[in-house]
């Protein structure tokens, strides 16, 4: 089988890259203007600069490295992110379920991971941390210890979660 990539929309990072360019911009008028308090700007400032630069580091990943946040094999699903690489094997996995966060404004859609029960329990006990209580946080929230983000990439989410599952059942 063919190997599948998955990017995020260019046009969605690009739009909240101007959103947050345009936040971080505002704090900066009133100082040129010498208005207004130079703490209070920069506590302005402070807030939407990571996630700019973060989102920049996501397109520079993506469309110039040629990274893609989601690589599907015949055998597994590898999720590369600025935190780093997770691999989730189909041997492993029961099913794959959508889930959407439903939002006023923006959704967050997210794939739910549905272990084997003995790799489910292996997983927990292995889990220490940090890592642990993202797990249970999971597990109360979803009914599952991980999920793969799938907002705004270039396939659909409900198309995405088929693909897997049809890969599963392979």
């Amino acid at each position: 089988m063919e190997e599948i990539k998955l990017y995020h929309k260019v046009w969605t990072i690009l739009l909240v890259l101007l959103v947050l360019l345009a936040l971080m911009i505002v704090p900066i008028i009133p100082l040129c203007q010498g208005k207004g308090s130079l703490l209070w700007n920069c506590i302005l400032l402070l807030i939407p600069t990571p996630v700019f630069l973060l989102g920049l580091i996501v397109l520079f990943r993506e469309r110039v490295l040629h990274i893609p946040p989601i690589i599907i094999t015949e055998d597994r699903i590898r999720v590369n992110s600025v935190g780093g690489i997770k691999e989730y094997h189909f041997a492993d996995i029961d099913r794959f379920r959508l889930f959407d966060f439903g939002g006023l404004i923006i959704s967050r859609v997210v794939i739910t991971i549905h272990y084997i029960r003995s790799v489910e329990t292996k997983k927990m006990d292995e889990s220490k941390g940090m890592d642990r209580i993202y797990r249970k946080m999971n597990l109360a929230l979803m009914n599952a210890q991980d999920s793969i983000q799938v907002t705004n990439l270039t396939m659909k989410p409900k198309q995405l979660c088929n693909l897997l599952n049809k890969r599963l059942n392979k």
